[in-house]
């Protein structure tokens, strides 16, 4: 599942660095078009439309990844946690253990 987000990242990265993938020209700033996208063209409408889907693509996984991303921390720390409990736990039986060796090695010497 991660492997596939991950290369669906990966292809759509890839894709909008494409070199051959045709650059939109800019817009002109006359009154029709002030502030807007260029004047659509049939090469370049279609790559707009195209950058628009993966750059809405890209969106999406984003929001994805971060709620993985937040899962995992949890996770992590839920982990963490556990680990620092088995040491303390396994400490205190190292002790006991030690003792009980140290009070045999005792009643054998007597």
């Amino acid at each position: 599942m991660h492997r596939k987000y991950a290369q669906n990242a990966l292809r759509l990265i890839d894709a909008a660095a494409d070199p051959t993938m045709p650059t939109p020209k800019p817009a002109t700033n006359t009154a029709n078009n002030a502030g807007t996208r260029p004047a659509p063209d049939p090469a370049g409408e279609t790559t707009w439309d195209s950058l628009e889907q993966r750059v809405d693509e890209l969106i999406e996984l984003t929001a994805v990844l971060a709620k993985e991303n937040r899962a995992l921390k949890v996770q992590q720390q839920h982990w963490s946690t556990e680990r620092a409990k088995l040491i303390e736990k396994n400490e205190l039986a190292k002790s006991r253990v030690e003792a009980m060796i140290s009070r045999l090695k005792s009643l054998e010497q007597d």
